[in-house]
């Protein structure tokens, strides 16, 4: 269970105990801490965010999203993609933001998810739809449960945007129109 790692600069560990009812799934938080910890102690810096139950809780899944966003840490590490399903009431956009936008991986024990492999982008999005079914089927479509705090500071499209932002104000001009009374201070 030992995943190459990048380099990484500083890392944020999302530990929480996962009662999803499934055997492989089911881990205690101290199970899930000494796993992770396992992962990048040694390889780089890290800071532990703990969630109690993220049925009904989030601060923690929202403090590593802000930390995250404004540039603290390369990577997430969790123990697997169905940690953060409830943590960030499956706001994936966000997630999928960090890591379009910033170049954040999210490393399990198992793989390292990261931008330039396509084939972890389509996983990672059906996840994201898959979760946010089973959400549904279990919850109802009123997703009451957990609110969502935060946000990206900027959309991956504002900060990835593929055309030139003008580096002075532009002056547009439109065509004239003809029968139209002459406006106070146009040219003639």
């Amino acid at each position: 269970m030992t995943v190459q790692l990048p380099p990484i600069r500083k890392a944020a560990v999302y530990v929480r105990s996962t009662y999803w009812g499934r055997a492989p799934l089911h881990a205690s938080s101290d199970d899930n801490e000494e796993l992770l910890l396992r992962v990048v102690e040694g390889h780089c810096d890290y800071d532990l965010f703990y969630e109690a139950s993220s049925y009904k809780r989030n601060e923690a899944a929202m403090e590593l999203l802000r930390w995250a966003d404004m540039g603290e840490f390369d990577a997430i590490v969790t123990r697997h993609i169905h940690s953060f399903g409830l943590g960030i009431k499956f706001d994936w956009d966000t997630m999928m933001g960090l890591m379009m936008a910033r170049g954040i991986r999210i490393i399990t024990p198992e793989k390292v998810y990261s931008r330039e492999n396509r084939n972890d982008m389509t996983y990672l999005e059906f996840m994201m739809r898959a979760l946010r079914d089973e959400y549904e089927i279990k919850f109802g479509a009123e997703w009451d449960r957990v609110t969502m705090s935060y946000r990206l500071m900027k959309t991956p499209v504002e900060l990835m945007s593929f055309f030139e932002q003008p580096s002075g104000p532009q002056v547009i001009e439109f065509p004239r129109v003809s029968g139209r009374d002459q406006l106070p201070g146009e040219p003639s």
